[in-house]
């Protein structure tokens, strides 16, 4: 029986890892690496849930969906351990993460305690051109909805707006946080979309008053609304997984 159900598992594993190709005709192309490639194909289809949590990574099965050798899988999944998307078992190999409600929970605690310190920081730094420059990239944020193009035009929001070359530290970090929950972030989003309350754009505007304990507050507000959101979908998921 054992045999019976980890053979259903592993057909399963292979199903949802035969899709990749999608992913990877997306990064084909341009300058970057193929170790790059294959950690941003695994990346996407990790946060957009072509690879729900606990699907097993084999790297024989990822090089051949993806078309490309073992080495650069290898090192992809290591860099995807460290993002938190990615956890490596003794007997089971690489597998996708799953988070529990206590992780989600403490993820958000730190994103709020990072993020108005990060905020405060690029207001006193703030000037008329970079505010040009934050406004066109929230619209551009605003105006993208789902997928790997809404998880790059967010973070080259966010990037611009917490000044991730003058702190490259503090920036890692953020973004080691927001790749935990990306998955449901995305998730949120395209339930959420049409009424969502909060905009890139509007938080431009709040930024641009100068009142930096009112913009922290709205971006805390906006972050504890979204938390709220990823829970519930991660709820959602762990009941069906029981």
């Amino acid at each position: 029986m054992k045999e019976a159900t980890s053979t259903g598992a592993d057909r399963r594993s292979g199903e949802r890892t035969g899709g990749l190709d999608q992913f990877a005709e997306r990064h084909r192309g341009g300058y970057r690496s193929v170790g790059d490639m294959a950690y941003e194909v695994l990346r996407d289809a990790i946060l957009e849930g072509a690879l729900p949590p606990g699907t097993k990574l084999r790297q024989e099965t990822l090089a051949e969906s993806i078309g490309i050798s073992r080495l650069p899988i290898r090192s992809a999944l290591i860099q995807l351990e460290s993002d938190g998307l990615v956890e490596f078992h003794a007997r089971r190999g690489a597998v996708v993460r799953a988070l529990s409600i206590d992780e989600a929970n403490e993820v958000y605690l730190l994103r709020i305690l990072l993020e108005r310190e990060a905020l405060r920081l690029s207001m006193q730094e703030m000037t008329d051109e970079k505010l040009a420059s934050l406004r066109e990239l929230a619209r551009h944020a605003d105006a993208t909805e789902e997928g790997s193009d809404f998880v790059e035009a967010r973070t080259n929001f966010y990037a611009a707006l917490y000044g991730a070359s003058e702190r490259p530290v503090m920036w890692e970090m953020l973004e080691q946080l927001r790749l935990k929950l990306g998955r449901y972030v995305l998730g949120w989003r395209m339930v959420h979309s049409n009424g969502h309350h909060h905009t890139h754009e509007q938080l431009v505007d709040v930024i641009a008053k100068g009142d930096a304990d009112h913009a922290a507050s709205v971006l805390e507000h906006h972050l504890e609304h979204v938390r709220e959101g990823v829970l519930d979908l991660l709820r959602a998921e762990l009941d069906n997984a029981s």
